[in-house]
């Protein structure tokens, strides 16, 4: 993993977990991308729902980043134009940054937490920079006096540019009750938009990731079935920015051979043998090795890195032709 930090103008700093590309997973050359806008009335930004959170997406494959935006606290005239501000240049570093972080493109998540929330909505619906998805845990979207700063019209400017949206919350919240996703998605089902709604049957405000991790050591800050939200939004997350390519599963090939096929079974074959042999000469002697019995081309690529990828796509695509 690659740590990176950068400085936003004078009060916000990016924190990013990176991952860094490797021959032994060669499917994945870009990743996607997710922007953690942690909670805090805009007071300060919530460690719990911020590197747990970050390091929760990485471990599904995602390059991580919190933006620690500017509060009242650190600014005491602050307004909410500064933590917007802070929104669109960590938007535009990211941009301008997609290659050395091996960003996957138009693939690019903002979640945000209770008033991160709040600033999340407000980017995502007044921004020229944009997400191409939304996630709000438990939002502060419409007037509240318990944020220090406030947008006035996210709901009102709620259309058909704002990015599809996934919303969680619980009926028992004090603090941003129901009223607030709901407010929401109801704009959003005005405008056509897309979304998918949660609200669970109880909990606190402020539960993260619902787990001991994130609890602080407070019990009620443990919740098996709000956690779900996590595993529920990775899948929304896969159906609207696409899954990393899986030979011969989710790239519309399904032949009975591929780079994927036990090297035993696919060199029985006399048509398989021969395509192998003639693209990777090597095999004909690698397979002599008993471990390479029940191995795979693509196991085999893992150590020999000079292998193109592009060579190994053509070699499957024509394993995947054959009957």
């Amino acid at each position: 993993m690659k740590l990176i930090q950068y400085k936003l103008g004078e009060h916000a700093t990016l924190t990013g977990y990176l991952h860094e590309p490797t021959p032994e997973m060669a499917n994945i050359e870009r990743y996607p991308a997710i922007l953690v806008l942690p909670g805090g009335g805009f007071r300060f930004c919530s460690a719990r729902e911020g590197e747990p959170v970050a390091m929760a997406f990485f471990a599904e494959g995602y390059q991580a980043f919190v933006l620690d935006y500017t509060t009242v606290t650190k600014k005491p005239d602050a307004t909410i134009e500064d933590s917007m501000q802070d929104v669109q240049l960590a938007l535009v570093h990211l941009q301008e940054n997609e290659e050395s972080y091996f960003l996957a493109p138009h693939k690019m998540a903002m979640i945000g937490f209770s008033g991160g929330g709040h600033l999340a909505g407000a980017s995502a619906t007044h921004g020229p920079l944009r997400p191409d998805a939304l996630v709000l845990g438990y939002p502060g979207i419409v007037h509240s006096d318990l944020r220090a700063l406030e947008c006035p019209d996210i709901v009102e400017s709620v259309d058909e540019h704002t990015p599809p949206t996934f919303l969680f919350s619980t009926r028992d919240d004090q603090i941003t009750p129901p009223v607030h996703p709901l407010a929401f998605a109801q704009a959003l089902d005005k405008a056509g938009g897309d979304f998918e709604l949660h609200i669970f049957r109880s909990g606190v405000h402020g539960l993260s990731l619902a787990k001991s991790l994130t609890c602080g050591g407070d019990q009620k800050m443990v919740n098996p079935a709000f956690a779900q939200w996590f595993p529920m939004c990775i899948q929304w997350l896969a159906d609207k920015l696409g899954d990393f390519t899986i030979y011969g599963v989710n790239d519309g090939r399904f032949g009975r051979y591929g780079i994927d096929t036990p090297l035993d079974m696919l060199l029985a074959n006399d048509e398989a043998r021969k395509i192998v042999f003639e693209s990777l000469p090597m095999v004909e002697q690698a397979r002599q090795h008993p471990m390479m019995q029940k191995a795979t081309l693509r196991q085999l690529q893992g150590h020999m890195p000079q292998i193109p990828k592009e060579l190994m796509e053509t070699l499957d695509a024509k394993l995947q032709m054959l009957k």
